[in-house]
């Protein structure tokens, strides 16, 4: 089904078909709340301040964020350019745009990637951390951000990489009860379904030949390691929050997803463990439209 998405930029408005949504279990609508408390503690907020950093953007530019989830890289784009600068969010989720807007995002935009709803050379800077992975049709994806850049300006995008150890315990404690309840074999395709590219983008050499196929110049592909340390509960939460937590919980239904969590929180508990510690690490790549 394809709808049309009213969006209102500055003074400006217009459309753009937004096509067909994912399934309701693999949006972010329902996790908006959590996600906008974990960002800072499980690194997406470093990562998406990092990137904007890698953009080395003038104090007056205008700046995309596309999606821009609860704000974090917003907020660090703002804090860049200044109040002379512009910048925009832009996510497919409008609870997470409201997320955004209360911790200071002040333009956002309800879109997707395929349909930017923009003028081409609007921006002198574009973002997107942690999205490409998302976009099957990623090369369209790159080449609709490369358009609205402005020739000279920079897109830059984030991705995960190769992690540089075994998933600690607890994840695997988590994982395993989800494989005995749903089966291996359904979490593997919910997880293709939400990001088809994940692994395909751990190495670096895709993500470079990705951004040169759109057309990019002066590629640049970085590497970051943050580090994890959250309290187990809040580790746990943060598990339900992502894509095999949210698949898990829709094939239950609330009974069972009850059920789950209750073993899950026992079998954790079993292994006394207070604190969750891992290393998460990153891809952080810039390319200059010619």
């Amino acid at each position: 089904m394809v709808s049309v998405c009213y969006v209102s930029v500055g003074a400006r408005t217009m459309t753009t078909e937004i096509g067909r949504l994912p399934s309701a279990w693999a949006r972010y609508d329902d996790v908006a709340e959590a996600y906008d408390r974990f960002q800072a503690s499980n690194g997406y907020a470093a990562l998406a301040r990092d990137l904007v950093i890698a953009l080395n953007l003038p104090p007056d530019a205008a700046v995309l964020d596309v999606g821009c989830g609860s704000g974090a890289g917003v907020l660090a784009a703002q804090e860049v350019v200044g109040v002379h600068g512009f910048v925009v969010g832009l996510d497919i989720s409008v609870p997470m745009l409201h997320r955004a807007a209360a911790s200071g995002a002040r333009h956002l935009v309800a879109g997707i990637v395929l349909g930017l709803p923009f003028h081409e050379c609007s921006f002198d800077g574009v973002t997107a951390s942690l999205v490409l992975s998302h976009v099957e049709q990623y090369d369209l994806g790159l080449r609709e951000m490369v358009r609205v850049v402005k020739p000279g300006g920079r897109l830059g995008v984030s991705a995960a990489a190769q992690s540089p150890s075994r998933p600690n315990v607890a994840y695997r404690t988590w994982e395993g009860t989800a494989e005995a309840m749903v089966g291996r074999e359904a979490l593997l395709s919910a997880k293709g379904s939400v990001a088809p590219l994940e692994e395909w983008l751990i190495d670096s050499a895709n993500l470079e030949a990705a951004l040169a196929s759109a057309g990019l110049e002066q590629i640049e592909v970085r590497e970051r390691e943050y580090q994890v340390r959250v309290p187990t509960n809040d580790y746990l939460a943060m598990l339900d929050m992502f894509a095999y937590g949210r698949f898990v919980r829709h094939r239950l239904g609330a009974a069972r997803w009850d059920e789950f969590r209750h073993t899950v929180a026992g079998n954790v508990a079993a292994l006394g463990l207070n604190q969750v510690e891992y290393t998460s690490r990153y891809h952080i790549s810039v390319g200059t439209k010619p």
